[in-house]
């Protein structure tokens, strides 16, 4: 492939339009170094920031059910949704489309409808009733364990393929052993993750906060490792698997990990199959199964032990953050982005503001919330962090002047070593936030105040039904509860 068709296979970045009578925003979606659209978006709202929102989530789903591209087969488009299929029917719930194709189910199914009102062809149109099928399905599995849907589903997706709709134009299936390589393959250059990586995160980068593409370069690098030696345009099944195998054996990540690692990896080497970098893609279907969380809670005695390490840490900010953790549940991620912005005042508590304002990211909606913090609970002192924070020079200050890799090593290579040498690899950083969640139970928590503080239930409840600083309130006496 030339550089001119390199280029030309990359989206360029998505153009907002605003129409001169409504003030409406259109999203207009083309490939680099073409003039005309190739889909047209309009985004039902004057509202800037709001349109920017929508643009990216509606170019995200174009892109990942391939309806950026006019001239894909139904076959290629069949194919393409028995892939995702397959992954909705074999991963575990929780891990729905964690990459970067589309983060939520539903956001999906409205973006698809919204694309189906654009122009398309007739085999874009027929693939985005296949598509809705296909989240539906999923969304029965993930409410309600029903797995007949997204079999049936498949086994109707599969009949596709044997009707010999577009044969010619369908990608070559992912179970297969091995391939010939032909002799023209053989004579291009290896074509090596680190080059797909590159490109792979220069396309995504214009639609990720920083915080998100730090994320995927260090997973990134950890695959560099195991896939150095393969070139992904002549691969084969038994390689990805022996890397697979390589990760495992290495003794640096469970099995859990490995998954996660694999769904980069995957996410990858779909972009470059769609894209032309690649003719066939051997990634999926490699998850080991049967693969549970091996987190647990902290016990009582457990939990002691880890504090009286935290509590004679020299470096106040590393303490501090080791206290906050304990005493809110709160993710690493969640507190080493905080601000000093982020400490707020809210109905006589002083609260951290988990957001994803300007440069920040969460895991998700659910993720927004505040969370008083607990004066003498677990030895935190509020006189101590308020002091900290107040002597930070400015309002974008790191509370914690942390990356979430430097405080999650020295909690799992410093802290727990030297508190507990004799532990298993079922205690970690994140191990606080199980055992918040168990403290709440214990102490007769409700579950949805519970969800508001550990950001699982969006405060939809809570904040909804009594308003913020009422909310605030409740969150602190149930955390004052669990925390006694």
């Amino acid at each position: 492939m030339n550089n001119q068709s390199l280029l030309l296979s990359r989206l360029a970045i998505p153009q907002l339009v605003r129409r001169k009578v409504s003030g409406r925003y259109t999203v207009r979606l083309r490939k680099v170094g073409s003039v005309s659209s190739l889909v047209s978006i309009g985004l039902r709202t004057t509202n800037k920031q709001e349109a920017v929102k929508r643009m990216n989530g509606v170019a995200q789903t174009a892109k990942a059910f391939l309806l950026d591209n006019p001239q894909a087969t139904a076959s290629a488009l069949n194919e393409h949704l028995k892939n995702m299929a397959l992954t909705f029917l074999t991963d575990k719930v929780g891990d729905f489309w964690s990459g970067l194709e589309v983060d939520h189910i539903e956001d999906a199914s409205v973006n698809l409808r919204s694309l189906a009102k654009e122009s398309m062809t007739v085999e874009q149109q027929a693939h985005i009733v296949k598509a809705l099928e296909v989240l539906q399905a999923a969304r029965s599995r993930a409410h309600s364990g029903d797995t007949q849907p997204l079999l049936s589903v498949l086994a109707s997706l599969d009949g596709d393929n044997d009707k010999g709709v577009n044969k010619a134009g369908a990608p070559t299936r992912n179970l297969r052993n091995d391939r010939a390589v032909t002799f023209a393959e053989s004579r291009q250059e290896p074509l090596s993750f680190e080059a797909l990586s590159e490109m792979y995160i220069e396309e995504h980068t214009v639609n990720l906060k920083p915080a998100s593409v730090r994320d995927i370069q260090s997973a990134h690098k950890a695959l560099k490792l195991f896939t150095g030696s393969i070139d992904w345009r002549t691969h084969t099944r038994a390689e990805v698997s022996a890397m697979r195998d390589a990760m495992r054996d290495s003794g640096r990540y469970a099995d859990a990990t490995v998954n996660k690692m694999l769904a980069k990896l995957c996410a990858v080497m779909n972009w470059a199959y769609q894209n032309g970098h690649i003719k066939h893609d051997y990634t999926k279907g490699l998850k080991v199964k049967g693969v549970k969380s091996v987190r647990r809670a902290y016990s009582e005695a457990e939990l002691v032990k880890v504090l009286d390490r935290v509590t004679t840490e020299r470096e106040p900010n590393k303490r501090l953050f080791g206290l906050v953790a304990t005493i809110t549940g709160a993710r690493a991620g969640e507190l080493t982005q905080l601000t000093k912005a982020d400490v707020v005042e809210e109905a006589g508590h002083l609260c951290i503001d988990i957001n994803d304002n300007g440069d920040k990211s969460i895991k998700n909606a659910a993720s927004a919330r505040l969370v008083p913090l607990t004066d003498g609970a677990m030895g935190f002192s509020l006189t101590e962090f308020r002091e900290w924070v107040a002597a930070l020079p400015s309002s974008d200050s790191l509370v914690f002047g942390m990356s979430r890799d430097t405080a999650s090593q020295w909690f799992n290579r410093e802290v727990l070593p030297q508190a507990l040498p004799d532990r298993t690899g079922d205690l970690v950083l994140h191990s606080l936030r199980h055992t918040m969640a168990t403290l709440f139970k214990n102490a007769g928590v409700a579950e949805s105040l519970a969800g508001d503080v550990l950001g699982h239930s969006g405060q939809g409840i809570t904040f909804g039904l009594y308003g913020k600083a009422k909310a605030v309130d409740q969150m602190a006496n149930a955390l004052a509860q669990a925390l006694r």
